[in-house]
């Protein structure tokens, strides 16, 4: 990226979270400083000059402005944050990345000529080697000053979620439609989650790295993404060439449907059994495994999801209850389906299976709240909506795996404790004869401690685990859903912690499982 030191400066400004309109923002723990700040600002902005958004030949993501700012909010020292930004410079892709071959060069240098504007930028969606261009070009929206101060959530509005931005053809894409709201979902949502702590911190230049991100990026599930769903009108011709005729109506006035029910219904579905489905790697591109799911059960799916679909208006109190209902269903899916999977764990103690791909749908759910806060409501309940039938894809391309609440709280624990010597309190510790909330009196702090150093996406999943300020819930229709409480998210904390390895303890760090699947 080629930019001044006061263009940087403009796209990267001193962090200021947002003011909650929706939803409230996440925690941010103690522990800031001028120093930490200067040091997260100036990592931010190199690998904004340095650094392609993708790396490898799979397209991985670059995660390190995710880790930077999720440790920065847990109040990680300067030092920290430096390291932290090394483990992931030392592999990322050049900006500009060197031609092996004659061709390369040719295709790279035609690239760099690119000038994207308000007149070609649909032109050139999913193709990598115009990312540069992109992040220049709404960069250059972010900071246009006759843009008002509501300028983030217009570019998100224009770019993302508008009908122009999702329907409407570039001049050279021979028909089809540029479906950025696709894009900014596909990829385990990452342009979404990346455009998410831009909108934690009021950053536009990372808003931009996200939004550019989806440009690039390969959509998913395309069929789910029509034009009723945008409230455009459908055309019976081109709904008549896909699987399924996948209308989704908002405007049904239908009883309260909540997300866990279903989640219920998709589980216990003979169509979505693994038998069918099988077990998919959905960052594979080349396999299109969303796509497969909506093939195979496009119309049931639809069935589903339009009776949760009728529930979302553009009320704000519907609409952060809506978003909590996501919290719960993802967190239930991730969670619960990798205690009862736990024999699928690819370390020797067999006690949870922290799937990598599961892990993302937490994730994602934390930085669904950000966005939330500064999109107008009509593209608040579009978010939701796509974002929870993309969740319920992701869910089905992993087996369905099984949800037993009931006996995942009968096994799991609301008082741990991390590894290593065991403290020995003073007699006059409070409270009095109860040993196990004497160690750990606040049970989050451990994994604060042990987020702050371990690296990117992890310690961001354990802080979507404890944010979600969430009131009661109903039945649900699973097995064991009235025992939900808000020790879900510390339930799945710990056990994602005991899964990835205690390193500040001592204990040898881990991957995730799943990973070797890519």
């Amino acid at each position: 990226m080629d930019a001044t030191s006061d263009e940087l400066t403009s796209r990267f400004p001193w962090p200021v979270p947002p003011h909650p309109a929706v939803v409230p923002t996440p925690l941010h723990h103690a522990g800031w400083s001028s120093n930490s700040t200067e040091a997260v600002l100036a990592n931010l902005k190199d690998n904004h000059q340095q650094w392609h958004i993708f790396f490898g030949d799979e397209h991985f993501h670059n995660h390190a402005a995710h880790h930077l700012l999720t440790i920065y909010t847990m109040g990680a020292p300067a030092s920290l944050l430096n390291a932290a930004y090394h483990t992931h410079a030392v592999y990322l892709k050049p900006a500009f990345q060197p031609p092996e071959t004659n061709e390369e060069r040719i295709a790279r240098e035609a690239a760099a000529k690119v000038v994207i504007d308000d007149t070609n930028w649909k032109d050139y969606l999913g193709d990598d080697r115009y990312y540069q261009a992109y992040a220049s070009f709404f960069s250059s929206k972010l900071l246009d000053k006759a843009a008002g101060k509501n300028v983030i959530q217009r570019v998100l509005e224009d770019y993302v979620f508008s009908i122009d931005a999702n329907l409407t053809p570039g001049k050279s894409a021979n028909g089809q439609r540029p479906l950025i709201l696709a894009r900014f979902l596909s990829g385990f949502m990452h342009p979404h989650i990346h455009a998410g702590y831009g909108a934690e911190f009021g950053l536009p230049g990372l808003i931009a790295e996200g939004v550019s991100e989806a440009a690039v990026q390969l959509s998913e599930a395309d069929a789910l993404f029509t034009p009723d769903l945008f409230g455009a009108a459908a055309n019976a011709t081109d709904l008549a060439s896909k699987v399924t005729s996948l209308a989704f109506s908002s405007a049904a006035s239908i009883s309260n449907v909540h997300a866990l029910e279903i989640i219920a219904r998709v589980a216990n579905d003979p169509t979505f059994a693994p038998h069918n489905i099988g077990r998919l790697v959905p960052a594979d591109a080349g396999k299109k495994s969303m796509d497969h799911v909506v093939r195979i059960g496009g119309t049931i799916l639809v069935e589903y999801l339009t009776s949760w679909f009728g529930t979302v208006n553009e009320d704000a109190a519907t609409l952060r209850a809506k978003f909590e209902e996501m919290v719960w269903m993802n967190t239930v899916i991730y969670a619960v389906a990798g205690w009862a999977k736990r024999e699928l764990g690819e370390d020797e103690t067999k006690e949870f299976n922290g799937d990598f791909f599961l892990m993302h749908l937490v994730t994602s759910s934390l930085l669904t709240s950000l966005l939330l806060n500064v999109l107008i409501p009509k593209s608040v309940a579009l978010l939701l909506k796509t974002s929870f039938a993309l969740s319920i894809v992701l869910y089905v391309t992993r087996s369905c795996p099984p949800l037993p609440i009931d006996t995942f709280y009968a096994h799991t624990t609301t008082h741990p404790h991390p590894p290593g010597p065991t403290p020995m309190p003073d007699k006059d510790m409070l409270p009095p004869n109860e040993p196990r909330s004497q160690l750990t009196p606040n049970p989050w702090l451990p994994i604060v401690q042990m987020a702050l150093w371990f690296g990117g996406t992890r310690a961001r999943t354990f802080a979507g685990l404890s944010s979600p300020d969430l009131s009661s819930l109903g039945s649900g229709g699973l097995t064991g859903a009235e025992m939900l409480d808000g020790t879900l998210f510390l339930r799945a904390a710990w056990l994602t912690a005991g899964r990835l390895g205690w390193m500040r303890e001592s204990e040898k760090g881990r991957m995730w499982d799943g990973i070797a699947e890519i």
